[in-house]
């Protein structure tokens, strides 16, 4: 199991109470009527994302630090989101047709 911790900012949509909560390291979104329920669809989806990218072999980007997400976003709510993978995961036929596909059609190359 590998465990990922990446910083996440919080924040209110309108006066309607739902929340949004970004990972600025990955360019992902998550939401929720909640804090918690935006917090917890957050960590689900990381999840969810980095199982993918790892079933791809793609590149992860590092998590940037809990203290310099804080000072670019000062008056911002600063969290951190974690998920543990397994990374041991068999593709799909489907998967592996996408991933060839992406590799013939963006890299040049094929498996």
């Amino acid at each position: 199991m590998k465990k990922y911790v990446y910083p996440v900012i919080l924040f209110e949509v309108g006066d309607d109470g739902h929340y949004t909560v970004l990972f600025p390291d990955l360019d992902i979104v998550a939401s929720g009527d909640t804090v918690e329920e935006a917090y917890l669809e957050a960590e689900a989806y990381l999840k969810a994302y980095l199982e993918f990218a790892e079933k791809m072999q793609s590149q992860i980007s590092n998590p940037s630090t809990f203290n310099d997400t804080s000072t670019l976003n000062p008056k911002r709510v600063v969290l951190l989101a974690d998920a543990e993978v397994s990374g041991e995961y068999k593709l799909t036929d489907e998967e592996a047709e996408y991933k060839n596909f992406v590799k013939k059609y963006l890299y040049n190359t094929e498996e």
